[in-house]
């Protein structure tokens, strides 16, 4: 039966607010902090091997400058030390050259040798222009 006048009304009621969003709240927090932990645990082993290669890169570099340096100092230690550049120096240190003749030698039992001298060089013949 259906009566026209009547419309109930149900303005005493209060509807109760959802309180599932607190939990929906706190499983994408604990989500998000799964996921971050994740993601540190994989992250952080490879970033500090990005770096440590990184580092031995520069030491390599480093290392290799330094070979450089080596090698350039060792050839101008030689080119200072060679003989034919001492040579041209000695006058402005005050010496002079030393002949073979007057170079001597001590042997293992004590003696004084002097130096041997070597044979005159044979002369080459003239060659025959080409």
């Amino acid at each position: 039966m259906k009566v026209l006048s009547y419309r109930p009304s149900n303005s005493w009621l209060q509807r109760q607010l959802d309180e599932r969003w607190r939990a929906w709240l706190t499983r994408c927090c604990a989500g998000a902090a799964v996921v971050g932990v994740a993601l540190g645990a994989l992250v952080g082993p490879r970033q500090q091997n990005v770096r440590l290669r990184y580092e031995i890169a520069q030491r390599g570099a480093s290392v290799a400058e330094l070979e450089r340096s080596r090698r350039r100092l060792l050839l101008e230690r030689e080119a200072l030390t060679s003989p034919g550049s001492l040579a041209r120096e000695l006058p402005d240190l005050g010496l002079e050259l030393v002949t073979r003749e007057r170079v001597a030698y001590l042997t293992a039992d004590g003696r004084i040798v002097a130096a041997p001298t070597r044979p005159p060089r044979p002369a080459r013949p003239a060659q025959e222009p080409r």
